[in-house]
């Protein structure tokens, strides 16, 4: 009797469940604004209508940082000296953003990492297209800062400059000048990185989180682009978080964070190595790096970071460009 009382019992609940499923709206709960919809092709977990909000930089302001508003930052003295050739960013960091950040870096929800990595990579593809539409004019560049010594002022260009496609091909063009016609013979390559890296985390906070989130994104991006992922810094000091910091005490805690991974040289021997045997043009491309983070507030981390490599770099006698990408951009 009592048996056959919880078969009834189980039968009404699988019936109440097919009803609440077939009477539910269609589709499935979106990550970040919790209804259920038709969630997104692109953007793994959200709904169409929060794919939507995504505040994308669709128009470069500043060629340097990649910000999509005015940029008095770049303006700046010292910041000529920034050793990245420049930034570019996939949001704008709002207030959704730095939610969606948070719940991915602070608290853990793996959810929003196949997010988040998608719209890096989303926004990888606007980078090269940009760069590449800046090596096909084969104008002179307003940012590239290559290891060699002889480094372009940018801060000499009007500010903003204009278009974003007249950057980042001076060292071809320079060599170009000293042999005319060269380049008609061998076209140059299009421009893609050799590898990607990414900003460490110190021991203690990788203990604390359990993961470094600069790390999955790169991993992540070289992975759909198949390119090679490479560790070549480590962070041997654990600064405070630089979010309570001012733009000073960022620059100063920055000076001496990262270190060289034991095995870095090795690695850009091997990459130089690599990248001088597909080289059409030898000697005059340089190797390329990208260095990937999750925000850019005022760029001191990634100097600091494309510093120790372009460093090591100029020590192996390989000519390096370091370039930056990151997640969002305050």
């Amino acid at each position: 009797m009592f048996n056959g009382f919880e078969g009834v019992s189980g039968q009404l609940r699988k019936l109440v469940h097919l009803l609440h499923q077939l009477l539910a709206p269609p589709g499935e709960t979106c990550l970040t604004c919790g209804t259920r919809a038709r969630l997104s092709a692109d953007y793994p977990g959200i709904c169409f209508r929060c794919a939507q909000q995504i505040p994308w930089i669709r128009s470069i302001r500043c060629l340097r940082c990649g910000r999509g508003i005015g940029c008095p930052d770049c303006l700046r003295p010292h910041m000529r000296e920034r050793s990245f050739v420049c930034n570019r960013s996939a949001v704008q960091y709002n207030a959704w953003m730095k939610e969606w950040i948070g719940m991915y870096k602070f608290r853990g929800h793996g959810r929003y990492g196949p997010l988040l990595t998608a719209m890096v990579v989303q926004a990888f593809r606007a980078m090269s297209e940009e760069m590449n539409a800046a090596v096909a004019k084969e104008i002179p560049a307003l940012a590239a800062q290559p290891a060699a010594s002889a480094r372009l002022r940018v801060d000499d260009a009007p500010h903003p400059p204009v278009p974003p496609a007249s950057m980042a091909a001076g060292v071809h063009l320079s060599a170009a000048t000293r042999r005319p016609g060269s380049l008609l013979r061998k076209p140059l390559p299009p421009w893609r990185p050799d590898a990607v890296t990414y900003v460490p985390v110190s021991g203690e906070r990788l203990a604390e989180r359990g993961f470094n989130q600069a790390e999955r994104l790169a991993a992540g991006l070289a992975a759909a682009h198949r390119l090679p992922l490479v560790d070549l810094i480590s962070r041997p000091v654990n600064t405070a978080k630089q979010s309570f910091k001012s733009r000073a005490e960022r620059i100063e805690t920055m000076q001496h964070a990262f270190a060289l991974q034991p095995d870095a040289m090795q690695l850009l021997a091997d990459l130089g190595r690599r990248q001088r045997s597909e080289d059409p043009i030898p000697s005059q491309t340089p190797l390329r790096l990208l260095l990937v983070d999750d925000i850019y507030t005022t760029g001191s981390t990634l100097d600091a970071c494309s510093e120790v490599i372009l460093k090591a770099a100029r020590e192996a006698g390989i000519l390096t460009e370091v370039y930056t990408l990151t997640l969002a951009r305050s």
